[in-house]
């Protein structure tokens, strides 16, 4: 309870004062009523007397104005006073008003007297007044109470240790920032116990006692911090040479570096890179899209969430989203892909929550076509584990039928392949975690199917070769000379040779 419903039940005293004072008046006028009744009245109306309203008033109620012989509650003696005047005081002396401070607020215990008043005043009511009347409040009663209350008020008031942890990375200077640990307290209940029985031993119900607390070191201080915090995931990929898809990844780098996360903080790559777009400098690329490759704006982007996903699971995590491209990508194994792309942030994502027990931050970094991503962080796997992805292909799927494109220039009924496209495939990757070279457990990951590309091959069925005559030439006969004559006849001339026939 608050100060200010102490401060109500102040005032709520006072009006009770007024209240008695008031209620005290009428009895005496009553009184004076009483006995002008009896002096007036007749013999057998002396049972039962009315005041000047005509009402009856009870023998009990005239007694409140008869005065106590010796009469004492605790300390206070209330002999002398008549009943009246005795309750009155004991309403005033035993106002309950017993507060607990934690420091920065006070809380009004429950009321552990009451009770115990009301009985009291019954029993003046009852007793004689001619009689020695001794009352004590029970205040070991009040023990058990307290304790309780005061277990109630170390849980609402407990306050456990802060570690120190990293809180921020300044990109411009490279610098790592961490807090400072704060202690904790726990209320010292024993204590407080004690010092509420002595406050209401020595009938002090108006005090407002200050708690004492006993405090708790935090496990790590901002020097232990920076000792502790280390890489406790890597992973690089190579980009290729197209200019365009490298400043789309250098943004998306820039974009996600520095990043930190607090324990029970989600990731989400979408919401971190925003939409990719030309306005933030995002320039047309290759990408796909419902499995068709084509140019825009924030192409590549997809490795940098692929290599990300490598980190988050070297350094323990697991992704609460995480989807496969349409096609396999040629930087990283089949299975192990992480595609993303803004839909107005419901587009396929890459996310992860942080569910260690300090905060980390993610650096990312593309330095020429190495593109590195990292997880900074207090390792919380165990000394020598790791925790790595293997894939297998579960199965191929049916092959893509081939595209043929007609081409003129090749021989009549010739075909050649100008693409030998690609079998689509379904892998399952699985989360392996390591200690040395020994697998300590392995549990599925996820499923990834890529669909296949079809074969492009060229063919010419349509434009046959044009067929031309053979051209012809006359055959022609070799030269013959005459044989040399020796002997006879040796000087006659030459026979001339016979004319050749057309062919």
């Amino acid at each position: 309870m608050d100060k200010n419903r102490a401060k109500r039940l102040r005032s709520r005293r006072r009006n009770r004062k007024i209240a008695y004072g008031v209620l005290t008046l009428s009895v005496l006028t009553s009184v004076w009523l009483l006995y002008s009744n009896v002096f007036s009245a007749s013999p057998t109306n002396t049972d039962r007397k009315k005041d000047g309203s005509g009402q009856e008033i009870s023998e009990q109620t005239a007694d409140l104005s008869k005065k106590l012989k010796s009469a004492k509650i605790g300390t206070t003696d209330l002999t002398g006073l008549t009943i009246q005047e005795a309750e009155d005081t004991i309403e005033e002396r035993y106002q309950w008003e017993l507060m607990v401070n934690n420091g920065s607020d006070s809380v009004l215990l429950d009321n552990l007297i009451d009770s115990q008043i009301k009985d009291i005043k019954r029993k003046l009511e009852e007793t004689s007044p001619d009689e020695t009347q001794e009352y004590h409040i029970d205040y070991e009663a009040m023990r058990e109470p307290f304790t309780r209350q005061a277990a109630e008020l170390a849980g609402k008031w407990k306050e456990s240790p802060v570690n120190a942890e990293l809180e921020s990375f300044d990109k411009e200077t490279g610098t790592y920032r961490y807090t400072q640990g704060k202690n904790g307290r726990t209320l010292d209940q024993e204590k407080l116990v004690e010092q509420l029985m002595e406050a209401v031993k020595a009938e002090d119900y108006q005090a407002e006692i200050q708690a004492e607390f006993d405090q708790t070191l935090p496990d790590r201080t901002q020097v232990q911090a920076k000792e502790q915090y280390r890489v406790i995931g890597t992973f690089t990929t190579t980009t290729t040479n197209n200019k365009n898809r490298n400043k789309n990844i250098s943004l998306a780098v820039d974009a996600i570096n520095g990043m930190v996360l607090k324990p029970g903080e989600e990731f989400s790559f979408n919401n971190a890179t925003g939409n990719r777009t030309r306005e933030k400098g995002y320039q047309p690329a290759g990408a796909y899209r419902n499995g068709v490759l084509i140019e825009e704006p924030g192409g590549g982007v997809c490795q940098v969430s692929t290599t990300l996903y490598h980190s988050i699971i070297e350094s323990g995590f697991k992704t609460t989203e995480r989807n496969s491209h349409s096609f396999a990508p040629a930087y990283v194994e089949k299975g192990q892909d992480a595609m993303v792309s803004f839909d107005g942030y419901a587009g396929p994502d890459l996310k992860f929550k942080n569910t260690s027990s300090s905060s980390i931050v993610i650096r990312a970094s593309l330095d020429g076509r190495t593109l590195k991503i990292s997880i900074v962080g207090i390792p919380f796997l165990k000394d020598g584990e790791k925790v790595t992805i293997r894939s297998q292909k579960v199965r191929d799927l049916e092959p893509v039928t081939p595209v043929y494109e007609e081409n003129p220039s090749l021989p009549f009924g010739t075909e050649k392949i100008v693409d030998k496209g690609s079998t689509g495939s379904v892998y399952k990757s699985y989360r392996v975690l390591k200690k040395g070279d020994t697998v300590m457990k392995e549990e599925p990951l996820h499923n990834s199917t890529y669909k296949g590309k079809p074969a492009v091959i060229q063919r010419n069925t349509t434009h046959k070769p044009v067929e031309t005559e053979p051209e012809t030439t006359a055959e022609t006969q070799p030269e013959t000379t005459a044989p040399e004559i020796h002997g006879p006849g040796a000087a006659l001339p030459p026979a001339e040779a016979p004319e050749q026939p057309q062919v």
